[in-house]
């Protein structure tokens, strides 16, 4: 009788390998997702620079109001007229239309109270106008000749200047070398170092405006201002130029 052969080992062999196929699938699909899931650290480093510039416009608010008047016509009628002697008086220090825009137009009624009873008074009508001085040397002239006109209502004059392109590009440089080391610090203070860049930010800002002519206020605050020199000091516009920079880390 010729001996049994047994198979056994064969079978096992062709039991394990698929088995050890689909268990080494888990582990790398595990792995997969516990890489994935992982959260990415990083660090934001923050850098400024500061820079000023002589302000080349200036931007005041002039305005009427007339009191109390008989009727709502007679009050509109009243600002009509004193507005048109102020924008004649502005077109004659230089004042071009488009830097001249209405920033308030109101009418309301006049009242006053007696005995209790809220007693009609007639009505009052209010316009500002919002106007750009491009030679700053005039803002002062510009004022008088407005007030002379007729204008009640001054409010501060600001000094700014118009295009901030040059100092933002110039300040971003020296901004993004202060965040860039400031980064690395962090990294370093971490046991790492810095990765890819992930996020870049910025933004410019006034950082100290020195803009208030003096004897300017708000209202009421054109009284005694109708004619003669005014002290208008520009001073200097300063700027903040501050840069976000975020990297991963390694």
């Amino acid at each position: 009788m010729a001996p049994i052969q047994r198979s056994y080992p064969r079978i096992l062999l062709t039991i394990a390998l698929p088995t050890a196929v689909v268990l080494g699938a888990f582990y790398i699909a595990g792995k997969y997702v516990e890489t994935r899931d992982r959260p990415q650290l990083s660090v934001t480093g923050i850098g400024e620079a500061k820079l000023s510039a002589e302000p080349d416009l200036a931007q005041i608010t002039l305005g009427v109001q007339t009191g109390r008047q008989p009727t709502a016509p007679e009050a509109m009628d009243t600002l009509r007229q004193s507005m048109s002697a102020i924008l004649a008086a502005l077109r004659e220090q230089g004042i071009e239309e488009k830097d001249v825009q209405t920033s308030n137009l109101s009418l309301y009624p006049a009242s006053d109270w007696i005995d209790g009873e809220q007693v009609p008074r007639g009505y009052e009508a209010s316009q500002n106008v919002t106007v750009t001085v491009r030679d700053i040397a005039k803002t002062g002239d510009t004022i008088s000749a407005a007030t002379a006109a007729g204008s009640n209502y001054v409010s501060g004059a600001q000094f700014t200047v118009e295009d901030v392109s040059a100092l933002r590009s110039q300040g971003r440089t020296e901004a993004i070398a202060r965040a860039r080391e400031e980064a690395k610090n962090l990294a370093a203070e971490l046991g790492m170092r810095l990765g890819d860049l992930a996020g870049f930010s910025e933004d410019i800002s006034p950082y100290n405006m020195t803009s208030y002519a003096k004897g300017i206020g708000g209202y009421g605050g054109a009284e005694g201002m109708g004619g003669g020199d005014m002290d208008m000091p520009a001073g200097q516009q300063e700027y903040t130029v501050r840069v976000y920079l975020t990297y991963r880390l390694r």
